[in-house]
């Protein structure tokens, strides 16, 4: 329910996520003199993926540790709360963190340990586990595509929407319908692995089998496939539209290169213009067409705009520690332009919001996972075009790693990593991209 962004779900999903990694952590310890052949990764790789997994704890000492209340003043953008508090005649104490607001810091720190154990959860699992976690994101995104067909058959007056904001466009049981567009387009990545790997591992019924039956297959992959892409289109979200979508369909490309020959290449791209022709038609042309107006997108991306180059000069202004994880709803008031009217309490831009929070430090991550994130790519590509075609491991992180890539895309213009349903499903995907492949699969 809103994607699991509410209190009791977080402390639910925080409960769950902390349990399951001391349980890692125990099986680790019992098993340490058993070290597992089959993965390997570089000493720098586990650097920065330390660095990243750790990084709720390590975060948590720099911004949460008392530091002196007259070192604290000589922080960028923080003698102005002093002058206000000393205004007010409120006393400071002779400590004080680094973040503005320690709550809220605590708060969004625990938050990222589903995001740690879902990465870690993919990243430990072999590829029939790591199947199985695909398939459970996959049928939620059904579940989702069902509840939001139902909202949209109830009509804009439908009691099964919890708002009237986005009143007539499907959202499922999540707050809007950008949110859930980039679930079900996350989802629709697995779903593409998932059917690849059915169709074209050996070892499958379907790989061998009778042509009758293979068919019978396809129809059944590419039936499910329609559903999905429907899902996202019914939403009529046009970040989902140029960023999850053509992801999907740029995953679907990589199931089709492991295939191999021409023939494979031209079938999958008719199969892909006739799934994206049909949900167009059953959506309507010319409604998806509305939500392209030259002037209502610049009215849009004027307000977008605003909001992201404010957010930035914010982060300008506390730079380079940022003013703590959590802490936009608080401090981002400070510098919204007047022009900008309500309360936001997001940027709808994921990576200015990221610099104003945690300035130099959400730098640092963003250069580790690019890091790990290009290197795997680059062996990746090697790969397929060395051996024209990737085995199964190898498919798994490739599909895995450009549904990842629709996923960041889309927060340019969303705030997707404050959702925790799309934002654990992200991590889930990054850890299956920089998964340890087996030895032998990528020759180095």
């Amino acid at each position: 329910m809103r994607g699991g962004n509410r209190q009791v779900a977080l402390i639910a999903l925080e409960a769950v996520a902390l349990f399951f990694l001391l349980s890692l952590w125990l099986r680790a310890a019992i098993r340490s003199g058993q070290p597992d052949s089959r993965w390997r990764a570089t000493a720098l790789e586990k650097c920065l993926l330390a660095v990243l997994l750790l990084s709720p704890l390590w975060l948590a000492i720099v911004y949460l540790a008392p530091l002196p209340a007259t070192f604290w003043s000589g922080l960028p953008g923080r003698s102005e709360y002093l002058e206000l508090l000393s205004g007010a005649r409120i006393a400071v104490g002779d400590r004080m963190p680094l973040s503005l607001v320690p709550d809220a810091t605590m708060a969004s720190l625990l938050a990222g340990l589903p995001l740690v154990a879902a990465f870690t959860a993919a990243y430990v699992s072999r590829l029939p586990q790591l199947k199985l976690l695909v398939t459970a994101v996959v049928i939620m995104g059904f579940l989702q595509v069902g509840f939001g067909l139902l909202q949209a058959a109830g009509g804009s007056q439908s009691s099964l929407y919890f708002t009237t904001e986005f009143a007539g466009r499907p959202f499922g049981t999540f707050a809007n319908t950008n949110h859930f567009a980039n679930y079900i387009g996350l989802a629709l990545a697995g779903y593409i692995w998932l059917a690849g790997d059915s169709l074209l591992r050996p070892q499958s019924r379907w790989a061998e089998g009778a042509g009758f039956a293979r068919r019978h297959a396809q129809a059944f992959w590419i039936s499910g496939g329609l559903i999905l892409v429907l899902g996202i289109l019914m939403t009529f979200s046009r970040g989902a539209a140029v960023s999850v979508l053509p992801a999907a369909m740029l995953a679907a490309a990589v199931v089709c290169l492991c295939a191999g020959g021409s023939q494979n290449w031209r079938m999958t791209l008719i199969l892909l213009a006739t799934v994206v022709v049909v949900a167009v038609s059953l959506i309507g042309a010319g409604a998806l067409l509305s939500r392209f107006d030259v002037g209502r997108m610049a009215a849009d991306a004027s307000f977008r705009g605003l909001l992201a180059s404010s957010t930035l000069a914010g982060a300008g202004e506390f730079w380079p520690w940022g003013a703590g994880w959590g802490t936009y709803a608080a401090v981002y008031p400070r510098f919204q332009p007047v022009r900008i009217d309500g309360f936001a309490d997001y940027a709808h831009q994921d990576y200015a919001q990221m610099l104003l929070e945690g300035g130099v430090f959400s730098v640092v991550l963003a250069a580790a996972f690019l890091w790990l994130a290009i290197g795997r790519a680059a062996r990746l590509t090697r790969a397929a075009l060395t051996k024209r075609g990737l085995q199964p491991d190898e498919l798994a992180a490739a599909v895995c790693g450009v549904g990842l890539f629709g996923f960041l895309l889309h927060s340019l213009v969303e705030f997707n990593m404050h959702i925790p349903a799309n934002a654990i499903v992200a991590a889930m995907l990054a850890g299956a991209f920089l998964r340890p492949l087996r030895q032998g699969v990528i020759d180095q």
